[in-house]
């Protein structure tokens, strides 16, 4: 059955030989090699070689190293150690097998049904190492190991540069030196001659500078001293607009002195204007209480007006109204005290804010008299309350006209008193206005209070405007003439300056010239650029001294330490050319090992075309018999239907898998390695029935039995398929890694096939 661990015996095997196994890798950890929670595990295997016996056993541990032995199993049950390490035990079996290794016992003694195509996937180069050493050509094989290595080390990998890549880069790099050296001999030759001309270049330059620059200061005392008289000039002129100034100040002293006596007189004439303000303050209190009962006097005025329009107009009405009764003119009485008793309330508010007490205490008392006289009038009209209708209307009328008549009455008497008040409230005013004996004579006859008031407000704020401008007059006059000591004291201080001045002018005196020489400010730009080029020429000139010394020092100590250079330069030719020879005599090496080899390994290609035109027809019931074999072992097989060979890849999934085992097999009887004394006298075939029908797997079987059993001694198919007991001499039964039952039988022993020429 599937996943029992059929292929684990060929694992096993493998590993106890040579320590590896195809999976899952050659060369396995130990954790990959034990099972799931198992912490050890060890194979042992007994195996012949000719008429001797051998017992190898290899214990894995994970947490330890790897143990391994070697033992030669004698007739008597004696046993003699061989080896006891992992690596000496692999090497020694290898030694016993005559050299066969791993890889060789698996492209010559294992089929696996996954592992078909591994010789043909093998990269070509590692395919013709195994066919060298199928064939005895192992000796091939390390000499041309040994030429490959000699032709890296010369001319190097992709990764690291060989030796003649080193070496000619040294010799470039000597190259260069010598090139730079015979530059500085050229340079060193020439060196001595520029410092020679720049120092001569330089004493020329230097001598130029002095002269220039003897005349560069002399024009430029000459500018300064120019400068410092007009600096000097300019300063005294300054200095002396400044001293007649202070000169004039001082003159103007006397003339502002007098001014300000004048203005101080004038100021004394308006002395009297704070007590003026104060009887201003007052007149306007007393315009103010004029005006509020002159405001009085012409509503009386109009309120009397009113009424005896009121009183001509019911009058008019009245004789229609009958002969009414005596009583009848109440209501109007009435009406008469209720106005009147509304005009004068509101005239005693009225007084009050506009501050006249004494005429509000007046309009309340006479207002109180009109409301007792209302209440009286009242009281009698609610006793006549039961006459009749007519007498009513009558008596209403006649009451209108009488209560008008008394309020009229009352109005004139209030208009007579206000009058009288009014006129002593404006005689008042007046004389408090005529009082002020400055502005009297200028008021003349007029007798209007507000006319007076605002004249007299008027002169009045002139004459304050005009002290204020005296006053001002007089605080700057006076400031001016305290500032006269210090004006004296500048003058005089300014004098001195003058004169310190006047000196420094008179010792100014201008250098000479050279003859035939006038001072220009041009001329002196002129050689001031004239002397800077010239410095810069110098400092360009030393510096070039300088760094041709410091170079020629440079050149000499080049030349000193690359002396014999030359001589290595040859040496190291040489040696390029002697690596170039060793190069060229490994490659054609190499060529002449590759034709030799090739032309030996080719001999294996026509025994595995022929073992397959034995191998093809069996497995495939005659169907398929020639093949060919291109040199890279690609395979194309002859399709009778279409007359031509073809590529394996263009048949079945099935066909395929049976070209590719007849292949592998063929390659099998090919590369046995009896060259190197021994070969392996078994076959392990791993699931080559897995992908074949009935007929197909008759025909591996029937192979089996003949060709197959004919070369191998022990053949161990591995195969998950039924009803092959029939088949085999022993049966190995095995579920999930474990054997279950070993079933034998014996059979004469076949004869090796041989494969006609």
């Amino acid at each position: 059955m599937n996943e029992s661990g059929k292929s684990t015996i060929l694992d096993a095997i493998l590993f106890a030989l040579f320590g590896r196994m195809i999976r899952p890798s050659q060369k396995p950890s130990n954790e990959e090699i034990l099972s799931y929670g198992t912490g050890e595990a060890q194979v042992r295997l007994e195996f012949a070689i000719g008429d001797l016996r051998y017992r190898v056993l290899r214990e894995v541990h994970k947490t330890r190293p790897n143990r391994a032995q070697l033992n030669e199993l004698g007739g008597d049950g004696r046993q003699k150690t061989l080896a006891t390490t992992v690596n000496d035990t692999t090497s020694e079996i290898e030694r016993l097998l005559g050299g066969i290794t791993y890889n060789e016992i698996v492209a010559s003694s294992v089929v696996a049904q996954k592992d078909l195509e591994r010789l043909i996937k093998q990269r070509l180069d590692d395919r013709r190492k195994v066919v060298n050493v199928f064939l005895n050509l192992d000796s091939f094989n390390r000499v041309q190991d040994q030429l490959d290595a000699e032709r890296a080390r010369i001319e190097g990998t992709t990764r690291n540069p060989g030796q003649l890549t080193v070496e000619c880069e040294r010799l470039q790099s000597l190259q260069e030196q010598l090139k730079r050296y015979r530059e500085a001999e050229t340079q060193l030759s020439t060196m001595a001659e520029r410092i020679q001309r720049l120092r001569k270049e330089l004493a020329d330059l230097e001598q130029k500078f002095a002269t220039i620059d003897s005349l560069h200061k002399t024009l430029k005392q000459y500018d300064d001293a120019v400068k410092l008289q007009q600096s000097l000039r300019q300063e005294i002129q300054d200095k002396s607009r400044l001293a007649e100034t202070l000169q004039r100040q001082l003159a103007g002293i006397s003339t502002q002195r007098e001014e300000l006596e004048k203005t101080q007189s004038e100021i004394s004439q308006f002395s009297g204007l704070s007590e003026i303000e104060s009887q201003l303050t007052q007149a306007s209190n007393l315009l103010e209480e004029y005006q509020s009962a002159e405001i009085r006097r012409v509503q009386l005025e109009e309120s009397k007006d009113i009424l005896q329009t009121k009183i001509a107009e019911k009058t008019k009405e009245a004789p229609g109204l009958g002969n009414p009764k005596t009583f009848e003119s109440k209501p109007r009485m009435v009406w008469t005290y209720f106005i009147s008793t509304s005009a004068l309330g509101a005239g005693a508010i009225l007084s009050f804010f506009l501050g006249l007490p004494q005429v509000a205490v007046a309009f309340g008392s006479l207002a109180i008299a009109s409301l007792l006289l209302l209440s009286r009038q009242i009281v009698s009209l609610s006793q006549q309350a039961s006459s009749s209708r007519l007498e009513q209307e009558q008596m209403a009328g006649q009451q209108l006209i009488r209560s008008w008549e008394n309020e009229l009455a009352e109005t004139q008497l209030s208009l007579t008193a206000m009058q009288k008040d009014v006129a002593g409230r404006s005689e008042n005013l007046l004389g408090r206005l005529a009082s002020i004996s400055r502005y009297s004579a200028k008021l003349g006859e007029m007798k209007d209070p507000r006319m007076v008031f605002e004249t007299v407000s008027t002169l009045f704020d002139n004459d304050r405007r005009s002290l204020q401008s005296l006053e001002a007059k007089a605080k700057l006059l006076g400031q001016q003439l305290r500032d006269e000591p210090q004006i004296k004291e500048r003058l005089d201080h300014i004098q001195s300056e003058i004169n310190q001045v006047e000196k420094k002018f008179g010792s100014a005196q201008l250098p000479d010239l050279p003859e035939g020489m006038t001072f220009a400010e041009t001329l002196l730009q002129e050689t001031d650029e004239a002397r800077d080029t010239l410095k810069e020429s110098v400092s360009r000139n030393k510096a070039q001294i300088e760094d041709s010394i410091s170079r020629q020092l440079e050149l000499r100590q080049l030349l000193e330490e690359n002396m014999g250079l030359d001589d290595q330069v040859q040496t190291q030719m040489k040696k390029v050319m002697l690596l170039e020879k060793d190069c060229t005599v490994v490659k054609l090496s190499v060529k002449g090992l590759e034709q030799t080899s090739e032309s030996l390994r080719n001999r294996v290609k026509p025994q595995v075309e022929r073992y397959m035109g034995l191998i093809l027809p069996v497995i495939t019931s005659g169907k398929y018999k020639a093949v060919q074999l291109d040199e890279d072992y690609t395979v194309r097989v002859f399709d009778p239907e279409a007359g031509e060979f073809k590529p394996k890849e263009v048949f079945s999934g099935g066909t395929e898998d049976q070209l590719l085992l007849a292949m592998r097999l063929a390659f099998a009887l090919a590369l046995i390695p009896q060259a190197k004394g021994h070969n392996p006298e078994f076959l392990f075939l791993d699931e080559p029935l897995g992908s074949s029908d009935r007929v197909r797997r008759e025909g591996i079987l029937a192979l089996l039995h003949q060709e197959l059993s004919q070369n191998f001694k022990q053949i161990f198919l591995i195969s998950h398929v039924g009803d092959l007991e029939a088949e085999a001499d022993t049966i190995i039964q095995m579920d999930n890694g474990v054997i279950r039952e070993v079933v034998g039988k014996k059979s004469p022993p076949g004869q090796p096939v041989v494969v006609p020429a």
